[in-house]
């Protein structure tokens, strides 16, 4: 020891540390290194694919199975940080696929007077140019960009008789507007009306809502409809007036101030409008409107994106290194010490039951507790409903002078658009509340098992002296949709057939009495079956995040007895990666000396 001190004394901590590393540890390991760990070895990750794929190798080899899902989930969000979807809405002959290919730079889609868009297609960024095809049943066919025609024309494909799930197009014209992913929606208001309900179907997936409407014929009816479909699923509406060649410059500032006032008079509020037009002399309309609406777009997903996707790679660079530093102890420290924490997570498997037990009992009640919790919470929204359909039944009732049936026909046609309206409106606007026993069933269930990771971190501290890094547990559950709306008739069957006989003009204020009352009571009854059909889309969510936490309880378990295999004859294997996963921290932050000193430490 005296020997070495005035060697110390000229050089720093970091570089003396580093020096006893590599000529007393270093070659210890070398010698019976495997030459699969040469991979992982390597100081230069570059990117964060690199260090995937190097966590996917090492799992692999030190068959830490429980590690898989999270190295998925980071798989699955670096593929969706490389794409955002702006869905493309709009009536049949609104300009929508003329528009992508104008946008795309070249004919991709095809153009037809019949409706030819049958199926959802994606269009995004690609190094080369392809095209696959998508079927219901899973398989994938690669086709020529120019046969797209014969699988979403309906005239090719009438009533998706191939079953094409999606079309998903990639070309090198589009990399100028990467990451985002244009999708060409089915177009609405054609004679199929499979197409509309496809496009439909697409709305609760659309991350920016893109609506064509021709400007020479702009908020009809039906596209009134569309927007107010759109708000009950995205906030990110943006109305794009095609065909703008078609006016001139005074007619533009018309139209604009038209939609405008339209949409102020509809909901109170404003969407963002750009004008558009493939002609060449609107060249000016289409820079207008990517720096305006797509730069944007692109900035801010990629800056989220990031952020997201990082978060979830240091959560995993975490986790990993606690299993290397365990594997690392148990295979340099003496059988005692490996037996000490194999009894401990024995003791741990066998009292899994009260674990298992303690995730399930909060959730069973939180499930169980729904129902009456939201219906409380939907008492002042009732009381509003009841007095609107009230009074907005009374203004409707002189419109209605018919007989009998018909009467109640038109009320029950008129009750249920008025609930289908304001109760989408009430899922909508309440579903944080309605979600709210699944955000606190999560946030019970993080924390058991946190508690539980925690005990396990205490056993393997006592047992081989190492500290584990606390890691996220990520439970993730799929949103309910909205339930549906369901109004029931007002009178009997055979009451209301023997009504042609009834003279309304007797007894039309007591039938009109009636009607206002049946129609209070289906506001209750509607929200009644509305706070059900939520408690039991969120029972089932609790349930599935309850599988998901016991499943990664026993995976934790299960990963820490896998790494207690270890002999000395695998320390290098987990020497070596040690190493190089701390280098990777390093960058974020931890200096030299405290990464040497790690090493050593754990090896020791």
């Amino acid at each position: 020891m005296d020997a070495t001190l005035p060697r110390r004394t000229r050089m720093s901590g970091s570089r003396w540390l580093s020096k006893r590393i590599g000529a007393e540890i270093m070659p210890r390991w070398s010698t019976c290194f495997l030459p699969a760990f040469d991979a992982l070895a390597i100081p230069d990750m570059n990117t964060p694919e690199d260090i995937l794929e190097r966590i996917a190798t090492l799992t692999n080899e030190l068959k830490l199975a429980n590690l898989e899902r999270q190295i998925a989930v980071c798989r699955e969000t670096r593929l969706r940080r490389n794409g955002m979807d702006v869905a493309v809405f709009g009536r049949f002959k609104a300009g929508k696929s003329s528009f992508l290919n104008h946008l795309a730079g070249r004919a991709v889609l095809p153009i037809g007077v019949v409706p030819l868009t049958a199926v959802i297609t994606r269009l995004r960024y690609g190094e080369r140019e392809r095209a696959e095809v998508r079927f219901h049943d899973g398989t994938v066919e690669e086709i020529p960009i120019g046969d797209i025609g014969l699988y979403v024309g309906e005239n090719h494909n009438p009533q998706n008789s191939r079953h094409v799930a999606s079309v998903e197009v990639e070309l090198p014209e589009l990399k100028p507007l990467a990451p985002l992913q244009f999708v060409d929606t089915p177009g609405l208001g054609s004679a199929f009306t499979h197409n509309t309900e496809a496009a439909m179907s697409w709305l609760p997936n659309a991350g920016a809502a893109l609506v064509a409407v021709s400007a020479d014929a702009p908020l009809s009816e039906h596209d009134l409809a569309l927007l107010d479909e759109l708000r009950h699923h995205t906030p990110k509406i943006v109305l794009l007036l095609t065909k703008a060649d078609l006016l001139t410059e005074p007619q533009r500032a018309e139209v604009m101030a038209f939609v405008r006032q339209q949409l102020r008079r509809k909901w109170e509020t404003e969407f963002p409008i750009f004008l558009y037009s493939v002609r060449p002399e609107g060249s000016a309309l289409k820079a207008e409107f990517e720096q305006g609406l797509l730069a944007p777009l692109i900035r801010n997903r990629s800056e989220a994106a990031d952020q997201i996707a990082h978060h979830k790679l240091r959560s995993l660079v975490a986790q990993t290194l606690n299993y290397l530093k365990v594997a690392l102890a148990a295979a340099t420290q003496a059988e005692s010490a490996r037996q000490a924490l194999r009894v401990k997570l024995g003791e741990e498997r066998r009292q899994f039951d009260l674990l298992r037990s303690e995730l399930n009992v909060v959730s069973r009640e939180l499930a169980a507790n729904a129902f009456a919790w939201s219906l409380t919470q939907l008492q002042p929204t009732q009381a509003a409903l009841q007095a609107k359909v009230t009074e907005e039944l009374r203004a409707q009732f002189p419109r209605w002078n018919l007989r009998l049936p018909p009467l109640v026909e038109a009320w029950r046609d008129w009750l249920g658009g008025f609930l289908r309206r304001e109760l989408s409106e009430v899922s909508q606007a309440q579903q944080a509340m309605f979600l709210d026993p699944l955000q606190r069933a999560r946030q019970h269930l993080t924390r058991a098992l946190r508690a539980f990771h925690d005990r396990l971190a205490e056993h393997v501290r006592a047992a081989l002296g190492v500290s584990l890094t606390p890691h996220e547990f990520a439970l993730e559950a799929r949103e309910p949709s909205a339930p549906p709306v369901h109004v029931a008739y007002a009178f009997d069957v055979a009451f209301t057939t023997l009504g042609w006989l009834i003279p309304l003009t007797l007894f039309r204020k007591s039938i009109e009495r009636v009607l206002l009352r049946k129609a209070r009571w289906e506001v209750e009854k509607n929200l009644s079956r509305l706070a059900a059909a939520w408690r039991d889309r969120v029972a089932a969510g609790i349930n599935e995040l309850t599988r998901q936490a016991e499943q990664q309880a026993l995976d934790e378990l299960a990963a820490l007895e896998q790494t207690l295999a270890q002999t000395a004859s695998k320390a290098p294997e987990c020497g070596k990666p040690l190493l190089t996963w701390n280098t990777f921290k390093n960058n974020d932050g931890i200096s030299e000396t405290k990464l040497a000193i790690h090493i050593r430490d754990g090896i020791r």
